[in-house]
């Protein structure tokens, strides 16, 4: 379902730069590189610890590889997002609190109005799949909403309750 509510998002949203971090094998950074295709429009840039080369290729999937936090991935995403009119971002790389919390702060300033910043996986808190993990995703959402009153969750986009990002879709308001 969650894949349904994203592509919806970038159509009306006008979506034209999706960020990804946890790229894994790239069907996601495909499935979206694919939808930008048949809109005409869209570049998807994900990133990811490993480089993979079986991964699928496309005009529209710029891959990177470096920790999302790390200052030469950061600057080249930022470079890059410096020339799209409408981005939306999605973390889905470490799912530990500490983590993604520092994941949140880092992307949320390339979240262009009316659009979203996505941590996936949160429901690993509440039916926790990886319980040595610690606290996920939605202690580090729980936290950087306390601090970021220019984001809030849109919990009608957990279409039927089937997510794995409950109280995660975080759409940034027009003025901070």
């Amino acid at each position: 379902m969650d894949l349904w509510v994203y592509q919806e998002l970038i159509c009306e949203l006008d979506i034209d730069l999706l960020i990804e971090t946890g790229t894994a094998a790239g069907g996601t950074a495909l499935f979206f590189a694919d939808l930008f295709e048949r809109l005409d429009r869209g570049t998807v840039v994900t990133i990811d610890i490993h480089a993979d080369e079986t991964r699928p290729m496309h005009p529209r999937i710029r891959y990177l590889t470096g920790s999302s936090l790390s200052r030469n991935v950061l600057d080249a995403v930022k470079a890059v997002a410096a020339e799209a009119r409408k981005v939306m971002v999605i973390l889905d790389s470490d799912h530990r609190a500490a983590f993604k919390l520092l994941e949140l702060s880092a992307y949320a300033p390339l979240v262009t109005p009316g659009s979203y910043l996505v941590a996936e996986d949160t429901a690993f808190d509440y039916y926790p799949a990886f319980p040595e993990y610690g606290p996920g995703p939605a202690k580090a959402v729980a936290a950087f909403l306390a601090s970021h009153p220019d984001f809030s969750a849109n919990r009608a986009l957990e279409r039927h309750f089937l997510t794995f990002a409950p109280m995660a879709f975080l759409q940034r308001t027009e003025t901070p």
